[in-house]
């Protein structure tokens, strides 16, 4: 089995496992790290929105980050044409913003792929 792995913190990664044993897997090739993702954490959380629908999204941050609306947060999201927000590596957002102390966190609006339209 070919797997390919990415994460916001983790580049991505090729490795090959034996589908009897999925978890001893050999790493093929890790494409290079940009910026240092040590010490952020990534959560999925859910906001409420008016209507009380539940609304996922991801927040990449300092493990320490204080929960008080202090930090500079960045806030991305989509919700079109059912196309899935997916959790990526990009570099510019680690460098220019995450080891800057800073959060992101990505939407997962409706009308996305994640969820389905609704």
């Amino acid at each position: 089995v070919w797997l390919t792995s990415s994460g916001y913190t983790q580049p991505t990664s090729y490795s090959i496992a034996e589908a009897k044993a999925p978890q001893a897997q050999e790493l093929l090739k890790s494409l290079p790290a940009f910026y240092d993702a040590a010490g952020l954490q990534t959560e999925q959380l859910f906001a409420t929105s008016k209507d009380g629908t539940k609304v996922p999204y991801f927040l990449v941050c300092r493990a320490d980050m204080p929960r008080d609306g202090s930090t500079p947060t960045l806030l991305y999201g989509y919700g079109g044409f059912e196309i899935s927000l997916t959790p990526g590596y990009i570099a510019t957002q680690g460098i220019g913003w995450l080891e800057k102390g800073y959060a992101y966190v990505q939407a997962n609006i409706r009308g996305g792929g994640e969820f389905g339209p609704k």
